[in-house]
Formats: structure tokens, C-alpha cells, sequence
């Protein structure tokens, strides 16, 4: 693997040279010609380079809930979003199978919204901090390019708003199935000279839940501020806020409880009382400058400053029994992390290429307490302390990334990010002995690729890359037998991939393919997940292979086609074992790896009227069967689920919608909990549903 790192320094330095070039041309005398005015249409843009998507604002918000970010994700190649019907543990999202492992929060793909990282130091994300309402765009890069944002072997989600160009207000109200409302009220306002621009945020979600014990209440808040100074400077503010003061969880299922009663709750969930509160406050500033010109080239460099503060306390369903252990961290966690960030970004943009650089340095401070789920004999509340700890995580990055013109369309383009963290780990309960520890992780990601524009439309690339993958506080919180104490043979992973595809777009569309190769040393799986806790191991070598197909058509000027495809094969290559509560567990190689569906698609046809004012669309969503556990004993089957709904724009600002899910009442399995030591694995997915909603803007 190492044989390309030179390369890839190399590639960095060559992309230097077309703007020392210009600069050099500008020093020379200039001579002032006549001024020439040139009318007429710009020419198309040629397809942004790798395998990228975005997701616009209509899209995100036309006839949609506006709660869940599996809502936008459906719609792209390559990702599957799966709804657990659980806010306690939030969505589950991968793409190209990485995220299939964690079982709560988002893991293996960085989360960034307006520049601020949703991720913590450690890798560890949250869905529930993408402000659906409020985002104009979502973009979504997969693969070796995403390398500029983070080593994420899954890639980046990026969210981003931008500033209001005029005042206004917006009110949006639903309700549906299962005690489901939402309330959303949104002020846009900027001055009259448009230097100072500004939108604030505020709604609330709750649901009686698709199952006892899974009810959720949900408040949340987003601000963003942008002031324009001069010609060239602008700094932006961003503050996003959840509260989450309820969100019950009802657990898994077993295959014969699912089969019996697919919309039914663990009784140990209600015995217990599983439940979670959540509350996440994230703040973040940027500065902006614009560069002076120099020739034909164009710069840009910022800084940004960002601490976000989240506080969550869980209870489990652990029996009395289980928390003997002198090692046991008991049934209830107590959670407080603290990330504080800053990072700088240069680029430069010139007639033969570009250039941008980036380091960003990171502080994640957690306090991280456990007690017993009882008293006595009442269960379901906290007891006596367990565990008292405070982890840190200190990380820095460098990165450079760029392209280089080399001919006739030809781009090379490439990037090396190097990356150190380092964890420390300080027990403050030694009744059951010192589990301090610390450790260290330094990785080298790197890109390289080629894409040839053989038309305006049309682009050809290929890339190759490598990137590395550290465990999370989370995932070092248990050893594999689930004692607490920081998992020091937990390793980090290395993932080296190969990909290549063809992008279009155009009058009569956009189209995309890409197939890829991704092998992987060290993959972190869960070894024991019982009762709402995980612990990991290290599962050696594993591949996955895919292909991921995209397409959006028009037909005439009221139709539209979207279709989002991919299949995935992701596999165990080597044998491997490891051992939970005194048992060897054996995998085989060959084995599919859990949690991974082999297909999923997405595909919608939409009509929209002449003057706009009523559209109407029809969903289609295909999810094939997915693996619940490493030996592959039992497996979610593959299913198909239908959507409908109608937007209408009508009076003086209103609009209204009605959505039907799962139009067929599909009985389905929403998602798996991988490797779960009860074999309550199922997670059920929704029946049919109706939202119906109206909004008003002004």
C-alpha cells in the first residue's frame, strides 16, 4: 500500500505548478484592449467529477415529513438509509456497506452541516442534527474523492443553507398515524442593503410510536447569520439545538416474535422502561475571504471555529443478574461529550487546474458514567454507580487535494490526508480496579484518479485510494465480553479502493454508473449487542463489490423519472473468531458480511401541472434480504414498499399535502440489530400510513 504515497505527494506538489505559471504571466505588463460584450447563453457545465449527488430544496421538503434524513437518502445510489422506527437509536445509514455495523448514531460516514462537523473527533454521528426544513441542498460523495472532508471509508454528507436574498415567514403543520405531529416555523430577514442576512428555525416533532414503547418527543431549533463586509469578507454563524426529552425504545424482536406480531414490543422493554433523553447544542463560526485575482487564477481561504456539547442518558433492559459482575458498567449510561474545532482552508482555482489545502485540529472531551438499572427490587431506574470515567480525544488533520489540466479534457486528480489521534482514558471508579489506558492512531488516506470530459455532458473516471478507519469512543467503551474499560485490542481499519464510472447530464437527463472495489483489513464488527449495548472486534479481511446505477429523466414538460439502484456484495475473506461471555465464536470466510442488503432501489415517477401548482408522484422502494448476524443463522427477507402523495399551491402563500406510505401495508422488517445476543434481531418497519399537512409562506 505504501508504494503509492510518493505518487500521491507528488501529484500534490504537480498541482502547485499552473498557479505559479499564472502568477508568473501576471507580473508581466498588461495591455488594456477595448471593452467587448458578449450576449448569449452560458455553455453547460460538464458533470461534477466521482461519484456524487445532490439533493435540491424542493426535493428535500415537496410532499415529504421533514423528520428523517432516510426521507433525501433513498434517492441516492449507493445509499441505504434504513428506518428503524426508533428515535432512540436513530436512523441507520451506510453506504456501500460501511455504517452497517453501528448500532446507534452514524458510523463510518462524516455528517457536515453548513461547514460544521455533525461528526465527533472520534467519527461518531448524529442524523437527527440535519435541519431538513431549513437546508437548501444536500450533497452526498462517495468513494475516494470524498478524501478533502475526512477519511471516512463511506464517504461524506454534506448539508449546507444559504443565506436569504428577501424576508419572509413560513409555517408548515402535519399529523398523521400513530399520534404523529410536526410543527415548523421558519423567519427569513436580511437589511436593506443585503450586508447582514439571516434565517432562524424552531419546530417540534412527536409520535405515540409504531409500537408500545416507543413514543418520542422532539424540539428542535437552527439559526444561521451571514455579514458581508467589503468586497471580499464574509463570516457566517450557525447554531444548531435539539432537545429530545423523550424517546422510548422498544427493542428488537426474535424471528418468532416478529412473525406473530410484527408491530409488537420485547416485554423486557416495558419491564424495564428502555428509554433515552437527548440534548445536543452545536455552535460554529466561518470566516470567508476572496482572494485578489491574480491572472486567470482565483483563490478563496476561511477559517471556522465550532464546539457542539451533547448530553445523553440511556436505560437498558439489562437484568439485575448481568450487572454482578465486578467489571460491569451497570443499565444506565450517563454520557456528556464535548467537541471543540477549528480549521483552515486554502484553494485556489487557475486556467490548469486547482488546489486546496486543509488542517483541522479537534478536541472531544467526554464524561462517561454508568449505574444500575434498579433499587432494590424496582427496575427501570438508576441505582448505584458502576463506572466513572473521562476520555479524550485529541486529532489532527492535513490535507491536499487537487486537479491538474493535462489535455484534451484529461484531468488527473489526487489528495493525501494525514490524520493522528490520540485517546486517553481516565477510570475514576476503582472499586473494580484502574482500567485507564491510552492510545494512539496515526493513518495516511490518499487518492488518485483520472477523468476525461469527452463532451460538454459526458465524463469517464477512474480512481484509486486508500483510507483508514479508527474505533470510536463507543466502540472501545466494552471488551468483547461487554465489561467496561477501554477495548485495547479493538484496531483500526484500512480500507483500499478501486472505482470507476461515467456521468451525464444534460437536456434529456443525468445519468450515472459506477462499479467499485473496496478491501478491507481489520474490520470493526459488534461482537456481543445485548440490551441496548455494543462491543467490538476485529473481523480481518473483507471485500465488497458493487454497482450503483442513477438516472433522472423528463418526459415532455410535465413528467419525470428518478432511479436510484445499487447492489452490493460484501463478504468475510478470512476466517476468524473471538470470544463473547466465555464461548469462542467462529465466522466463516465467505460468509455475507450482517446488516448489508445486496440491492436496494429507489425509483419515482412524477407529474407536476402546467402552471406548478399540483404535482403528484408515485415511490417505489426495494430493499433485498439482509444477514442479522457474522455466521449468517437467520436473515431480514428482501421486501417492496409503495408511496403517494400530493402537493398543491393555491390562495395567497398556502400550500397542503397528503402522503400515503407503504401503500400496501407491506409487512416488513425496517432494520436488523446485527449480532444482538438475545436473537431479538428485528426491528419492524412501519405498516401503512397517511400524513396529511398544509403551510403558508409569506
Amino acid at each position: 500500500m505504501t508504494s503509492f504515497h510518493p505518487l500521491a505527494m507528488s501529484l500534490a506538489c504537480a498541482c502547485c505548478l499552473p498557479f505559479a505559471q499564472a502568477h508568473a504571466q501576471d507580473t508581466d505588463d498588461a495591455t488594456e484592449l477595448d471593452r467587448i460584450e458578449v450576449v448569449g447563453s452560458p455553455r453547460p457545465k460538464p458533470p461534477p467529477p466521482g461519484a456524487i449527488a445532490r439533493i435540491d430544496a424542493p426535493t428535500l421538503r415537496e410532499g415529504q415529513r421533514q423528520v428523517n434524513l432516510s426521507e433525501a437518502l433513498q434517492r441516492v445510489p449507493g445509499f441505504t438509509a434504513l428506518d428503524r422506527n426508533n428515535y432512540a437509536q436513530d436512523l441507520q445509514i451506510q453506504t456501500r456497506g460501511f455504517g452497517a455495523r453501528s448500532t446507534f448514531g452514524i458510523r463510518g460516514v462524516r455528517l457536515i452541516v453548513d461547514g460544521i462537523p455533525s461528526s465527533g473527533a472520534d467519527g461518531q454521528g448524529q442524523a437527527a442534527s440535519f435541519p431538513l426544513s431549513s437546508l437548501d441542498r444536500i450533497e452526498v460523495l462517495r468513494g475516494p474523492l470524498a478524501l478533502r472532508h475526512g477519511s471516512a471509508p463511506g464517504g461524506v454528507i454534506l448539508g449546507s443553507s444559504e443565506a436569504p436574498i428577501e424576508g419572509a415567514v413560513d409555517l408548515d403543520l402535519w399529523a398523521g398515524d400513530d399520534g404523529a405531529r410536526r410543527a415548523n416555523l421558519q423567519v427569513d430577514g436580511r437589511s436593506r442593503e443585503l450586508r447582514f442576512r439571516w434565517r432562524a428555525q424552531a419546530g417540534t416533532f412527536a409520535t405515540d410510536g409504531l409500537r408500545p414503547q416507543s413514543a418520542t418527543r422532539r424540539h428542535h431549533a437552527n439559526a444561521l447569520g451571514e455579514w458581508q463586509w467589503g468586497e471580499r469578507d464574509r463570516l457566517r454563524v450557525v447554531f444548531n439545538g435539539l432537545h429530545q426529552p423523550l424517546s422510548e425504545d422498544p427493542l428488537g424482536l426474535t424471528a418468532a416474535a416478529f412473525a406473530d406480531d410484527p408491530e409488537g414490543t420485547d416485554p423486557a422493554a416495558r419491564r424495564f422502561d428502555t428509554r433515552k433523553t437527548v440534548d445536543d447544542l452545536q455552535f460554529g463560526a466561518t470566516w470567508m475571504r476572496t482572494l485578489a485575482a491574480h491572472g486567470a487564477t482565483r483563490g478563496t481561504t476561511g477559517l471556522s471555529a465550532y464546539r457542539s456539547d451533547r448530553r445523553v442518558e440511556q436505560s437498558l433492559a439489562l437484568p439485575a443478574t448481568a450487572q454482578a459482575a465486578a467489571g460491569s458498567a451497570g443499565g444506565v449510561i450517563d454520557l456528556a461529550r464535548v467537541s471543540d474545532g477549528l480549521e483552515w482552508h486554502y484553494a485556489l482555482r487557475g486556467p490548469r487546474g486547482r488546489l486546496e489545502l486543509a488542517i483541522e485540529a479537534a478536541r472531544l472531551d467526554e464524561a462517561r458514567r454508568g449505574y444500575e438499572n434498579f433499587v432494590g427490587t424496582q427496575v427501570g431506574v438508576r441505582g448505584r454507580l458502576r463506572r466513572d470515567e473521562r476520555n479524550r480525544v485529541d486529532s489532527l488533520d492535513a490535507a491536499v487535494v487537487g486537479s491538474l489540466d493535462l489535455a484534451h479534457g484529461v484531468d488527473l486528480l489526487g489528495g493525501v490526508r494525514a490524520s493522528r489521534q490520540r485517546i486517553d482514558s481516565r477510570d475514576r471508579f476503582l472499586a473494580n480496579g484502574d482500567d485507564s489506558g491510552a492510545r494512539s492512531d496515526d493513518r495516511l488516506a490518499w487518492s488518485l484518479g483520472i477523468e476525461w470530459a469527452y463532451s460538454v455532458p459526458g465524463t469517464l473516471y477512474a480512481h484509486v485510494g486508500e483510507q483508514g478507519e479508527a474505533p470510536t469512543l463507543n466502540e472501545l467503551a466494552y471488551r468483547a465480553d461487554g465489561s467496561a474499560g477501554l477495548n485495547r485490542d479493538l484496531d483500526a481499519s484500512r480500507a483500499r479502493s478501486v472505482e470507476a464510472g461515467w456521468r451525464w447530464r444534460g437536456e434529456r437527463g443525468e445519468f450515472s454508473v459506477a462499479a467499485y472495489r473496496i478491501d478491507t483489513l481489520d474490520e470493526i464488527v459488534p461482537a456481543l449487542n445485548r440490551g441496548g449495548r455494543a462491543s467490538f472486534a476485529n473481523a480481518g479481511a473483507t471485500r465488497r463489490e458493487g454497482v450503483e446505477l442513477g438516472a433522472w429523466l423528463p418526459f415532455g414538460e410535465r413528467w419525470t423519472a428518478t432511479l436510484a439502484a445499487s447492489w452490493v456484495d460484501a463478504r468475510f475473506e478470512d476466517d476468524f473468531a473471538f470470544v463473547v461471555q466465555n464461548e469462542t465464536r467462529t465466522v466463516s470466510a465467505g460468509n455475507r458480511m450482517p446488516g448489508i442488503p445486496r440491492t436496494d432501489l429507489f425509483a419515482e415517477l412524477a407529474w407536476h401541472a402546467p402552471d406548478a401548482r399540483w404535482s403528484t408522484a408515485l415511490e417505489a422502494r426495494a430493499v433485498g434480504r439482509i444477514a442479522v448476524d457474522d455466521r449468517n443463522t437467520d436473515a431480514a427477507p428482501g421486501h417492496a414498499r409503495f408511496a403517494w402523495r400530493l402537493s398543491g399551491r393555491f390562495g395567497d402563500g398556502w400550500r397542503a399535502f397528503l402522503r400515503v406510505d407503504n401503500l400496501f401495508d407491506r409487512r416488513h422488517a425496517g432494520s436488523v440489530i446485527v449480532n444482538e445476543a438475545n436473537g431479538r434481531f428485528f426491528e419492524p418497519g412501519a405498516g401503512r400510513s397517511v400524513t396529511v399537512g398544509i403551510g403558508w409562506r409569506r
